[in-house]
């Protein structure tokens, strides 16, 4: 199973350090891993990053995944924040999604674990947007991920693409990547954080909309 891991970060100091332990983290628990970095600002040189992009103009969090996206070749394709901690076991997934016959799926984060899973498009309960695992399969069928929204809402962008396209999502709760709350965002100025939340509600209801027209 081979995975490419498709980060998105701003490269500034505060959070140098933070993406270079997701980067790390990631790598303890499974060799072939492809990372993929989506950067804005300064590019910065991190260790064991195999393709670097420096991202220009406005920030957009599904078009920065879209352009890590064109470079991937694994099996499974990992769409991730930069303050995640990957733990051990976590590279199970795969296998998991592929015996149990998923094309999109999140592991758990911070909760007690168990051999369970759960099917749902809930935003961070069954469907984690801080870090979601897809195959080629799901990317065929959806096509690149809807950019309507600047970075608020573009999880649920996500979970109406896949209830459009017929595409069942998995919480794998036997695999473990604990998020850490949003952490770039919060360094992020007032202005900034009511910038992402202001109008993105209606433009993804406008979206929304759209996709359960089309299921």
């Amino acid at each position: 199973m081979t995975y490419d891991l498709i980060i998105v970060t701003k490269t500034s100091p505060e959070f140098i350090q933070m993406t270079q332990n997701c980067i790390n983290s990631a790598l303890l628990d499974y060799g072939d891993i492809n990372v993929i970095l989506v950067e804005s600002g300064q590019p910065y040189k991190y260790d064991n990053v195999n393709k670097s992009i420096t991202y220009n103009g406005v920030f957009n969090y599904n078009r920065a995944l879209n352009i890590g996206l064109k470079y991937v070749k694994g099996d499974i394709y990992i769409l991730a924040n930069n303050d995640l901690i990957f733990k051990e076991g976590w590279s199970k997934i795969g296998e998991l999604m592929q015996l149990n016959g998923y094309h999109s799926a999140s592991a758990i984060s911070g909760q007690e674990q168990g051999d369970i899973l759960y099917e749902g498009y809930e935003i961070g309960k069954t469907l984690n947007g801080w870090c979601i695992f897809l195959d080629k399969y799901c990317l065929d069928k959806i096509g690149q991920l809807d950019e309507t929204c600047m970075f608020w809402y573009s999880d649920n962008l996500y979970g109406c693409q896949l209830k459009a396209a017929g595409i069942k999502h998995v919480l794998f709760c036997n695999c473990r990547v604990d998020h850490i709350t949003s952490q770039t965002l919060r360094k992020q100025s007032s202005h900034i954080q009511r910038a992402y939340q202001g109008s993105e509600l209606t433009k993804f209801k406008i979206r929304q909309r759209y996709y359960a027209q089309r299921i």
